[in-house]
């Protein structure tokens, strides 16, 4: 096999690789949404300027066989500058985070392995003091290189999901999945909204424009929830916003975007904000109407609804809840798998000296932590 061999691109020169990408893409079988071609226009278009990230493709002989983007910044962590590199569309400021999933080194199936180390060593030639690598799949080249160099701090989240393609194959109802605590409070809720504005009904946006008005009223209802918790709430930031408009605009018309809204007569109960990839529904946001009635649970009946719609259309396989493991996820998911966050740290002066204090900062709090537990407060004692 010819030798994998590296060329380096400025951002700048995107609608020259794209073509490559898009193609690289559509063959590769774990390629998710989050690389697409679109996700990656959107992105650039509004993260490119300040994050400035290197395009890589990887060639095998003549032909393009893989690419990817590399997002290099100096951050600082209690006054010490760290390098650090990002895979693909991460690295952006926490508040302005489009939180990548699904993250994968993109080649040819063929080439998998030689594109990630011819990856691997590049990175080796470079000055960096932390690799990110966010959200990976589990079955990823890049990651099998990078925990060669050890001491790489691994943690991983399970990504739980609907079966679709299996309850329907089997003929098992979807109700007879959940526990009967969910479905008591499924049933519950419905009966109380029913009350409130009669049957609750739902519908999906039918244009890009409907789509960004139920993505904007989603956005209101999704603030009030977050600054109430005394949190700003992803829309608070325009970038976070403009990219996700620019997203729908560009992918609606392709069937890659679902905007679901359930309401009670004239009231919304929720609205939830989806990817369409390739056959996965990709629950990615969501808004939800606490103020109909506090009691009820709105966010749990809207997925529910949701699920149910998804059931009568056969072309679609799953709905994916993406990473974390919150209490609704485990009431309605039938299945599970896990995604892998990893960041590798060279032994470098800045890493060394972030490593130390950390370490510090850990065992200051073991000790307090031990003499909390050995001096209880008299009201602990008695």
């Amino acid at each position: 096999m010819p030798e994998i061999t590296v060329e380096r691109l400025d951002w700048r020169q995107w609608s020259g690789l794209a073509p490559h990408w898009e193609r690289i893409h559509r063959l590769s079988p774990n390629a998710s949404f989050f690389l697409s071609r679109s996700w990656v226009d959107c992105w650039l278009s509004t993260f490119g300027d300040e994050l400035k990230p290197e395009l890589l493709a990887f060639r095998k002989g003549g032909e393009i066989a893989g690419c990817c983007l590399l997002v290099c910044r100096t951050q600082w962590e209690w006054g010490i500058p760290l390098r650090r590199i990002f895979l693909n569309c991460a690295g952006e400021n926490e508040e302005d985070s489009t939180c990548i999933e699904h993250n994968s080194l993109l080649s040819l199936p063929e080439v998998t392995e030689p594109v990630a180390k011819a990856l691997w060593k590049y990175l080796l030639g470079r000055s960096w003091d932390e690799l990110h690598l966010e959200a990976m799949i589990s079955d990823c080249g890049l990651c099998r290189e990078a925990e060669s160099i050890g001491g790489a701090e691994i943690s991983e989240q399970p990504v739980r999901y609907v079966d679709l393609a299996r309850l329907r194959a089997e003929g098992v109802d979807f109700d007879n999945v959940l526990s009967a605590k969910a479905r008591k409070n499924i049933r519950r809720t419905h009966r109380a909204y029913d009350q409130i504005g009669g049957t609750c009904a739902v519908r999906s946006a039918s244009s890009a424009e409907e789509a960004i008005a139920m993505l904007r009223q989603l956005a209101g209802l999704h603030q009030v929830s977050w600054t109430g918790r005394g949190r700003p709430g992803v829309f608070s930031s325009p970038k976070f916003v403009s990219f996700h408009e620019s997203l729908i605009r560009r992918t609606f018309s392709d069937g890659r975007i679902l905007l679901f809204e359930a309401r009670t007569g004239s009231e919304v109960i929720g609205i939830l904000y989806c990817f369409i990839d390739r056959g996965w529904i990709r629950f990615y946001q969501c808004g939800f109407n606490y103020a109909l009635d506090a009691r009820q649970s709105p966010g749990l009946l809207t997925l529910y609804l949701l699920i149910r719609q998804c059931l009568e259309r056969q072309e679609y396989q799953a709905l994916d809840f993406l990473a974390g493991d919150m209490q609704y996820k485990r009431s309605l998911a039938t299945d599970s798998q896990n995604l892998r966050w990893m960041v590798v740290r060279r032994l470098t002066a800045p890493s060394l000296v972030f490593r130390g204090l950390r370490s510090l900062k850990r065992a200051y709090r073991g000790m307090a932590e031990g003499r909390r537990q050995a001096n209880p407060p008299a009201e602990d004692a008695d």
